[in-house]
Formats: C-alpha cells, structure tokens, sequence
C-alpha cells in the first residue's frame, strides 16, 4: 500500500539501477515485482523471496477453455462443504467429489507446466487454492521475465539481514540488496515475525503489539546504507 501510494514516478526513481528484494510471492509482490523487472531489467535484476509456493496462473483460459467456468459458478458452490449445511448437501458434495478432482486435474494438467521448469508447482491442489483465495493471475509475461531473468526467485521459509542484503536458507552468498519490499499480504505482522530467525528484526520489523498491518497488500520497505547498520523505514 506504501509502495503504490508513492505514485508511478516516484517509484521509478526509487527502484532506478537499485538491487531490489521482494518478500512474498502473491498479488502485491508480483505487481512489485514486475515494475522493478520493467526497469532495471537483467542488469539489476528483482530478486522473490518465497516461503510458499502457489498457483500462479497466466489466466483463466486453460488450451482456449474458460475455467472460470468450472469453479466461479453457482454450480461449483455444490462442490464443496459449507458450515451448517444439511445432510443432503453434505452427501451431494460427496457424491460430487470425483468431478471436483477432475475439474482441478485438468486446470492443473495445464497451468504447471511453466511451473514445473522453475520448480514452483504447489504441493496443494488448484481447487484447495482457489476456495481460499490463495491463487493469482500472473503480472503480463511474469514466466517470460523468469526466463529471461528479470526476476529470479529464491525458496526460502526464513530469512535474516546482514551487511550485503539478505541473507536465505541454502544459499552460501547472501542475496545483495539496496531495497528489501515486504509484499508479505494480509496478517503480514505475524508472517514477518515468522519468517525473521533474528529475534532482534522480529521485535523492531512490526513495530509495537498494538500495531496492525492492513489488509493484504501491506508492504514494508527497508534500505541499506552502504557499509552502515540497516536502518527500517516504516514509509
């Protein structure tokens, strides 16, 4: 929210020949991350960090077909358990089960194959994803840029701060960074704190308990200065 309130220009300038690191790897993050691909390109390219996989989808056409028109539908709504519905509900979305696995077999079959070549298909199913909103639409070209290396995504459940940027699991060299953008989504508070292994930026990066960090697309940005300590900067 920080991020898109500074405006275009302003944005631009800030990310302009900068080594930026997003934190996250869903709507806000992507959005992020796309416009720091748009200009610096490969020269200076924008470094995901993801601590958990999602489907991320170029569309909602699969091979020319409309899902949106198995899921986003009266009908689906059958498909699934709902609180307090009766028992013939309950028995109709058992009967109904098969049908649910192959509406999301078939979403699957397709949407993970430029996945699959960057290691990122979500151990949970497209339907699981989809019922809980947890599933984006891709940026324009968001696999282009991986493949050409505008974005470069690193896997991480935690990560931690030093010197040269940031540093994250199974990587030797730390990740060098100027910029570090938290599009970490909604309950971002409680994320970050997970996601620090220093307890020291996990008591400074969110800030007093009584703080709240709204909605899902809340970023946090923080600099490095040159050779100084890292210095948060709550936007």
């Amino acid at each position: 929210m920080d991020y898109a309130k500074m405006g275009t220009k302003k944005a631009t300038e800030m990310l302009k020949g900068k080594r930026v690191t997003v934190i996250g790897y869903l709507k806000s993050a992507l959005d992020v991350a796309a416009e720091c691909a748009d200009v610096n390109g490969t020269e200076h390219p924008c470094t995901m960090v993801v601590r958990t996989k999602h489907w991320i989808i170029p569309s909602y056409y699969a091979w020319g077909f409309p899902i949106a028109n198995l899921y986003l539908n009266r009908f689906s709504e059958l498909l699934i358990h709902k609180p307090g519905e009766g028992f013939l509900l309950c028995l109709l979305a058992i009967i109904l089960t098969p049908l649910r696995w192959l509406f999301s077999k078939f979403a699957e079959s397709y949407y993970s194959i430029p996945m699959k070549k960057h290691g990122m298909v979500p151990e949970h199913s497209f339907f699981e994803a989809l019922v809980t909103c947890l599933i984006a639409i891709t940026t324009k070209d968001h696999y282009k840029r991986l493949d050409e290396g505008s974005i470069i995504l690193k896997k991480s459940k935690t990560f931690s701060f030093c010197k040269e940027g940031v540093v994250v699991e199974g990587e030797s060299s730390p990740i060098k960074s100027d910029i570090v953008i938290f599009g970490t989504g909604f309950k971002g508070d409680q994320k970050i704190t997970n996601m620090f292994t220093s307890e020291y930026f996990q008591s400074i990066a969110v800030g007093p308990i009584s703080s709240t960090i709204p909605l899902y697309r809340s970023a946090y940005i923080l600099r490095f200065h040159n050779s100084r300590s890292s210095v948060i900067q709550r936007v």
